[in-house]
């Protein structure tokens, strides 16, 4: 085979994978376009019939991210590094669900030098109350962290105990809040729940939203953080 053949069959496979490359950017690109407008469509039926409200970009919502820092407990390895700051809010979506008020948003947020988008789907509290972490964890990890002095909270359930960590500035409020319902409530969450938090007078969780405008994805979002909830008692907001 000659030389020009070769080059040929090369330059012919390249535009082919470059093609293909192309055309799958495309298809992703208008199947993305598709999908947000039908999800911006279930959109407007919610925010019609529920009452809430929908902005693009509404960035008096960076004061609340903002004001929750000051319930975080300064970095125990270096105390001058700043808490996360948010500088702008987009996709806002604010209401209130089962009596809660939320605010569901993607902020843009400076930390250690990086910026990068982050979605909040909070949910209200009764009460403004200390943090509170509570993660899974992978099998042996907590065993690991407690040898380098980074040891969980033990709650004195050995099978909650090993698969999540808990951080908490408030033993007794952490005690509250992982009574035994809301242990089992964890310990049978499916796998893609991964955790969940209580900053302030906010409850947000690790868990799968690819948009939360979405109400398909936002409702049960919603649904989990009051669940959660639910589950605290009275008494532990007190």
């Amino acid at each position: 085979m000659s030389a020009g053949a070769i080059v040929a069959i090369v330059v012919g496979g390249c535009l082919l994978v470059f093609g293909g490359i192309a055309w799958m950017m495309v298809w992703l690109r208008r199947s993305y376009r598709e999908g947000e407008t039908a999800a911006l469509g279930r959109l407007r039926t919610e925010l019609a019939n529920r009452g809430w409200t929908y902005a693009e970009r509404d960035d008096s919502y960076v004061a609340l991210y903002n004001g929750q820092n000051q319930y975080k407990r300064p970095n125990p390895v270096n105390p001058l590094i700043r808490n996360p700051q948010a500088h702008s809010a987009r996709d806002v979506v604010v209401g209130t669900h089962r009596g809660r008020p939320f605010v569901a948003a993607t902020y843009e947020v400076s930390y250690r030098g990086e910026q990068e988008p982050l979605r909040c789907i909070w949910v209200r509290t009764p009460a403004v109350r200390s943090a509170l972490t509570v993660t899974k964890v992978l099998p042996g990890e907590n065993v690991m962290n407690a040898a380098i002095g980074r040891a969980s909270l033990a709650l004195g359930n050995p099978e909650f105990d090993k698969r999540f960590r808990v951080s908490a500035e408030d033993d007794r409020f952490a005690a509250a809040v992982l009574n035994p319902r809301m242990i089992q409530q964890l310990l049978a969450a499916p796998g893609s729940f991964r955790g969940f938090w209580l900053l302030g007078d906010q409850i947000d969780m690790l868990d799968p939203v690819s948009d939360h405008r979405d109400p398909a994805e936002l409702i049960p979002a919603l649904d989990r953080r009051c669940d959660l909830l639910d589950l605290i008692p009275t008494t532990a907001w007190a």
